[in-house]
């Protein structure tokens, strides 16, 4: 196995960690952002006010996604799995 089948590989799985984990990143940036001007504007700084919004956001957004991930994730594996003979030659 050469040098630019494994570059290959490691970008193709990295791509698939950004597509991943990207509309989970992007929900609790704006949920947090939210939260925090909230914060500001009432001056509650309490930490537990950021963090439970922050862990339902997450929660539910893993919910809801769940199904697309799985999917996109199995279809990754079986094109990496039905191509992988070229990778051992």
């Amino acid at each position: 196995m050469g040098v630019d089948q494994v570059v290959s590989l490691a970008r193709l799985m990295l791509q698939e960690v950004v597509i991943l984990s990207s509309p989970v990143l992007v929900v609790v940036v704006a949920i947090s952002l939210i939260v925090n001007i909230l914060q500001v504007l009432t001056s509650l700084q309490d930490q537990t006010l950021s963090a439970v919004p922050r862990l339902l956001a997450t929660g539910a957004v893993l919910f809801l996604l769940m199904p697309w991930m799985w999917r996109h994730l199995g279809h990754y594996t079986l094109n990496l799995l039905t191509d992988f003979h070229s990778v051992l030659q």
